[in-house]
């Protein structure tokens, strides 16, 4: 069963019936596109407008929209002009009067974006996908394209809908006066990789033929988990005396990493059966069939497919939290479907970074990814990506491994709450999600409340953090990392409020519970100022033997305008859990109980690995 269509289509009949009862490039875009504040609301400009907005004006009134667009809040329209719609007309062979009333407002919620807190202005635009999805609940991707006839460089949104007229600021939102009517794509990844005008005009015959064999297509088309029940009928619910969001659907999405034809070309690949030899080249086939994740050519596909939507600008953390001088060297490393392998991703969609030349990486070519499908994206990469063991093991992944809680459960990413709380207004101050929300990834008892809000100006790793609260007791499957003795660690900032720890790896206790409410300044802990000197070394090393570390330089603190390494009160902490031998690849796990009393909170933020070779050489940042 197609739950896509069952899902949205529910949820456009139940919206029918309420209704009627009731940057990146940015500043090279020419100025001319520019429009100032109105002081209308979105719908009283569409119908101030009726000469060139007509049909949209009629969808919104006919749709019971009107009263929606016209109240305070924070919409972003892209709003198509009436010669777009005659187009489109054209194109699906019927006219306005053949529409169904579900057909009407899904046409006008595909191009309305309604948001708690942010109007998507120009400003906000960079390469990729914007951060919130539309009221149907598709995404908007935007490009950038150097127009032909020398009209300069266009903004372009879904790849083939051009902006006319941006920014038309309004009372309650703004409006982008686009070209076409903008149609959100019904495909799945596998259909779309052979839609050469979806893809750019590339060729991906044999990586599809590689997909299709090995069944992965079949494992990528999910698209809601039909099992799941929210919780709250209004998608709120109080936690700790605060009102939290609760997802009301629960979303699956995939990202696929794809080489062309051409670039296996250049690999001295030109059919299935190459690529199957390519592929024993770098991974054990334990298995002739194909279907099987013991098999080679299996390994090959699943090591490109991650089991989480992300935008070419998704990838990597692109807050405020991280100071200038360390911008260039952000990283983020994700589990792939080939379970237990990461693939590591730089600033510039570098895959795979070498540690010992920064050169020698596999590129995602921005201008042939962001591909849309209903259920995640398709990124264009310029050379052959493989987990190659000696390499990875010795270079690539021979790093710290520093990874935020929220980077673990492909959920929090699929249902929009990663990296996107900064700001939010309205009803709700964060998310919580049931206990079973998480899967593999995290879980926790029926004891632990689950906090999940953001700031910029809280002293927390990439913006979010995971408050557990109550006699909590919760258990993270870490990121998977290559075997190896490993020294691990938990930053976290001490508060009065924290309590008492017990931590376990594996299964196994981790020494004596630790107590999270110690402020660096104490003695049991050590923290010293640094001058510049010496005494910093000697300070760093003091803390280490009393099993605790600073926080990292490269990490900002907007509240203090200093790193994390340098604020002087509440000093955020890196505390040292264990060692650990990892003697081959598989799951891990990092448990925490609490131990003191019923008032307590963890502050789940950041978790680091790093292989215990490197510890004496390591950086403070």
């Amino acid at each position: 069963m197609d739950f896509t269509k069952l899902y949205k289509g529910a949820a456009l009949t139940a919206a029918v019936t309420a209704l009627f009862a009731m940057t990146a490039c940015g500043d090279d875009v020419k100025d001319e596109a520019y429009y100032t504040f109105t002081g209308q609301t979105v719908a009283s400009y569409c119908e101030d407008n009726d000469g060139m907005f007509s049909t949209f004006s009629r969808l919104i009134s006919e749709t019971g929209t009107y009263g929606l667009l016209s109240t305070y809040g924070h919409y972003t329209c892209f709003l198509p002009d009436d010669k777009a719609f005659e187009d489109y007309f054209s194109t699906i062979g019927k006219g306005y009067d053949q529409l169904t009333d579900e057909e009407k407002i899904e046409i006008v919620y595909n191009h309305v974006i309604k948001s708690s807190a942010t109007d998507y202005t120009s400003e906000r635009f960079e390469e990729g996908a914007l951060a919130e999805p539309t009221m149907s609940d598709n995404y908007i991707v935007v490009s950038y394209v150097t127009d032909a006839g020398g009209a300069g460089l266009q903004i372009y949104v879904n790849k083939d809908v051009r902006i006319i007229d941006r920014d038309i600021e309004l009372h309650n939102g703004v409006i982008h006066h686009v070209g076409a009517v903008i149609r959100p794509t019904s495909d799945f990844i596998d259909d779309i990789l052979i839609d050469k005008d979806a893809v750019g005009n590339q060729e991906f015959s044999i990586f599809h033929q590689a997909l299709v064999m090995t069944h992965m297509n079949d494992s990528i088309r999910k698209t809601y988990d039909s099992d799941y029940v929210c919780p709250s009928p209004n998608g709120i619910m109080t936690v700790g005396g605060w009102n939290l969001k609760v997802p009301t659907v629960k979303r699956y999405g995939f990202t696929v990493f794809a080489e062309s034809d051409a670039v296996m070309a250049e690999a001295g690949i030109r059919s299935i059966d190459d690529l199957k030899a390519y592929a024993d080249k770098y991974y054990t086939s334990e298995s002739d069939d194909p279907t099987d994740r013991r098999n080679s050519l299996n390994k090959f596909v699943s090591y490109h497919i991650l089991d989480r939507q992300m935008s070419t600008n998704s990838f990597i953390y692109s807050g405020k939290a991280t100071t200038p001088n360390c911008a260039k060297d952000r990283v983020e490393f994700y589990e792939t479907m080939y379970e237990f392998h990461l693939l590591k991703i730089n600033v510039g969609s570098s895959l795979n970074r070498s540690e010992r030349d920064i050169r020698d990486y596999v590129g995602v070519n921005e201008q042939l990814s962001n591909i849309s499908t209903v259920n995640g994206y398709i990124h264009s990469l310029d050379k052959m990506l493989v987990y190659d063991r000696e390499r990875m093991e010795n270079d690539v992944l021979n790093c710290r491994i520093r990874f935020d809680m929220f980077n673990v459960p492909p959920e929090l990413t699929n249902n929009n709450i990663r990296w996107q709380m900064v700001g939010m207004e309205g009803d709700a101050v964060g998310y919580t999600v049931p206990h079973d929300f998480c899967g593999k990834h995290l879980s926790f008892t029926e004891e632990t409340e689950i906090t999940m809000w953001a700031s910029d100006y809280w002293d927390v790793f990439e913006s979010d953090e995971m408050k557990l609260n109550g006699w909590y007791d919760f258990t993270l499957r870490m990121l998977p990392v290559p075997p190896g003795s490993y020294e691990i660690r938990v930053g976290y900032r001490p508060e009065p409020w924290r309590g008492i720890a017990q931590f376990f790896i594996d299964g196994e206790i981790q020494g004596i519970p630790r107590d999270l409410r110690i402020m660096g300044s104490d003695p049991q802990v050590g923290w010293e100022e640094d001058n510049g000197g010496p005494h910093d070394a000697e300070n760093d090393k003091a803390m280490r033997n009393r099993g605790y570390m600073k926080a990292p330089a490269s990490m900002w603190s907007n509240h203090d305008n200093c790193t994390f390494r340098d604020i002087r009160v509440k000093q955020p902490l890196r505390m040292i859990i264990g060692t650990v031998n990892f003697q081959e690849y598989g799951e891990h796990f990092l448990r925490a109980k609490n131990v003191y009393a019923s008032d307590r909170e963890y502050n789940g933020d950041y978790i680091e690995l790093i292989p215990t070779s490197l510890i004496d050489s390591e950086d403070i940042y």
